[in-house]
């Protein structure tokens, strides 16, 4: 059985949030080996061709007030991409299409959200919204879905038709399991206004592709990255910590960050056992299972986007990229499993439903609802878990420390809360190590419950 033993720190997970943790850590000195389950690095950042057009097979888009993805982004030197902007809508009220301004549009849509956010002197504007402390808090806020507060908002039928579409989109869940405090958190994060919102969601990207920013990341750190290395079991004692990949290879080290989805958790084995709330929660699993799919059109294309209804296959459709005839459009939809996002077949016919000159020539998209390193797309949190996440990983097990896009203050479910939550992580175990090396220090090593010498 191959074994290497000389490592300061093993990071699980070659996403935004583990490669932020490693280099930060390689920063410090310290000897770091990061086991990545894909044969990529990106987890749910995955750039793909489509016809020779780049595409986002996951998370896609970056703005300046994301401050730590877009800090990676001014560092990296990449191009930035703007997608089309002010589109022609179709919006389906009940049961029959409609076309209307996109700045029609978006003025339904800021006076629906005040609503949902209660923006009264009194409300819950969630002033801050970076604070786990404040989220901690925020109990009777958190049993609340979004679907519980939409029912009560007194929309008219536009009205009810726009907003409920435009936030399926963003919890890529039912409404009925989503979070209230999840959506409260976006808005309120990008300053309670709707065109703001809307830009920082989506409309700029990296124009070579998010994978190029990662690789970027990992290559300028030089990081020692082992692709093909799904961690079977963690092991832990006083002493550190022993990762055993599916194949049998061992490697131990003083610490470990688990930077994999909180919906993966469960699928490693750790000894001791993780913390009874974690381990909760990850079989629960977030909410978002839904679907993304990227299509090409061309000839007559229309560059309309579309509206349509929650539980539709695909509640919102929007062209992303422009070039002649030719437009590539995303859809997203609350059901991964509704239909075939590679399959030409499917995806028209649901096209057909929506929009009758839209035809597809080329699609493609990916599972990430059965793909076994995932298990869901973007985090979105359920009732009660924003308070109970904030709770349960406010501290490491043991050795093992926890990083993701969960774990983000600010863009839970975003780039940028994943290399926030990286930052913070890692800068959480360099400190645990100091402390370690210095007999006085009051902030050394606590063994979990069971764990013994």
């Amino acid at each position: 059985m191959e074994q290497e033993t000389d490592f300061d720190v093993i990071v699980l997970g070659a996403g935004f949030a583990g490669v932020t943790a490693a280099r930060e850590l390689k920063n410090n000195g310290r000897k770091v080996a990061v086991l990545e389950a894909r044969d990529r690095i990106g987890g749910r950042a995955w750039t793909s061709d489509l016809d020779g057009h780049k595409v986002e097979l996951g998370c896609t888009w970056i703005h300046w007030f994301q401050p730590y993805v877009w800090a990676e982004f001014v560092r990296s030197g990449l191009k930035l991409h703007e997608d089309p902007w002010l589109p022609p809508l179709t919006i389906w009220v009940d049961g029959k299409p409609q076309d209307i301004e996109f700045r029609e549009f978006r003025a339904i849509l800021q006076s629906a959200w005040k609503k949902f956010a209660g923006d009264t002197p009194d409300g819950p504007r969630m002033d801050r919204p970076y604070s786990l402390e404040a989220i901690a808090e925020a109990e009777e806020l958190d049993t609340l879905s979004v679907q519980d507060v939409l029912d009560r908002m007194g929309l008219s039928p536009l009205e009810k038709a726009a907003f409920a579409a435009e936030v399926s989109a963003q919890t890529n869940a039912p409404l009925d399991q989503s979070g209230y405090l999840s959506q409260l958190r976006w808005w309120s994060i990008s300053g309670w206004d709707i065109g703001l919102m809307i830009d920082c969601l989506a409309r700029y990207k990296v124009d070579s592709g998010v994978t190029s920013l990662i690789t970027y990341m990992a290559e300028r750190a030089n990081l020692d990255i082992r692709l093909n290395s799904p961690v079977a079991d963690v092991v832990q004692d006083e002493r550190g910590v022993t990762a055993t990949t599916r194949d049998g290879r061992r490697f131990t080290a003083k610490k470990l960050v688990c930077a994999v989805p909180m919906n993966c958790l469960k699928n490693i084995r750790f000894t001791p056992a993780l913390a009874q709330d974690k381990l909760v929660l990850s079989h629960e699993e977030h909410a978002a299972k839904g679907m993304k799919v990227l299509f090409r059109t061309e000839g007559e294309a229309t560059g309309h986007a579309v509206i349509a209804p929650p539980g539709t296959p695909l509640s919102l459709l929007n062209p992303i990229r422009v070039e002649g005839e030719t437009r590539i459009y995303v859809g997203f939809g609350t059901d991964g499993a509704a239909f075939d996002p590679k399959n030409l077949d499917e995806v028209n016919a649901v096209l057909a439903s929506l929009h009758p000159e839209l035809k597809a020539v080329s699609t493609t998209g990916h599972d990430w609802a059965n793909d076994e390193f995932s298990l869901g797309t973007w985090h979105m949190a359920r009732p009660t878990q924003n308070v109970r996440i904030a709770k349960a990983f406010k501290t490491p097990d043991g050795h093992v420390h926890f990083a993701g896009d969960y774990l983000g203050r600010n863009w839970v479910g975003f780039m940028d809360g994943a290399i926030e939550s990286g930052l913070l992580t890692a800068d959480k175990v360099e400190t645990e190590m100091r402390s370690a090396s210095n007999p006085t220090s009051s902030r050394r090593f606590k063994a979990p419950p069971g764990l013994t010498g």
